[in-house]
């Protein structure tokens, strides 16, 4: 399970990093962010999955819809990208139907208040980062600061430690995409600060 829990946290800096670097002009960084976010999502989806933690399934699955959302809107070879993610699904869910829905009744399935709060938070985020205008993308790194907050916490408590440095890799990324995103707005407060 370790394997799974470095593999989509390694993916997920990769992800969060390269989407830092997305400008209002430059979402060529989303692209392969997204597809970044695409396989770290289904090695954590599966890790979360055989830890019983319901509300990061859940925002596992929507993180997953989201990436491949992000991956078709910003694609610029649509029938070839739709092709590789069918073809990764199609295997991915072969694996799953013989390896873990077998021993689902395993798994002890919980909901906790926290992961419900940081889960939620960091879905309003995703799914605001997948908008073209940059304005909602830079609302998208405050929600995903806030939840990665959270989900240091809870890395720590569940000695999930490979996730609990993603997640304070992602406080870093989450600043400077909003500073990417909000470069213009932000160096013109400062211009009219500076002059006051």
């Amino acid at each position: 399970m370790i394997i799974l829990e470095a593999i989509g946290a390694i993916f997920s800096i990769v992800g969060a990093y390269l989407m830092s670097l997305s400008s209002k002009d430059n979402t060529r960084p989303l692209y392969f962010g997204f597809i970044s976010f695409f396989i770290s999502n289904l090695a954590l989806l599966t890790f979360f999955t055989l830890n019983g933690k319901i509300p990061v399934i859940i925002q596992m699955i929507l993180f997953f819809i989201t990436a491949i959302i992000g991956i078709y809107k910003l694609t610029k070879n649509r029938k070839r990208d739709v092709s590789l993610i069918s073809l990764i699904l199609s295997i991915y869910i072969s694996i799953l139907i013989f390896t873990i829905i077998p021993n689902i009744e395993d798994i002890d399935f919980n909901v906790l208040i926290i992961d419900f709060i940081a889960a939620s938070i960091a879905i309003v985020g995703s799914y605001l980062l997948s908008s073209p205008n940059h304005i909602m993308r830079s609302y998208a790194f405050i929600c995903f600061f806030v939840a990665d907050v959270i989900f240091v916490y809870i890395g720590y408590v569940n000695a999930y430690y490979f996730f609990m440095i993603q997640s304070a890799f992602y406080l870093y990324t989450s600043t400077k995409g909003y500073h990417n995103t909000m470069k213009n707005e932000i160096d013109i407060f400062l211009k009219r600060y500076r002059k006051d």
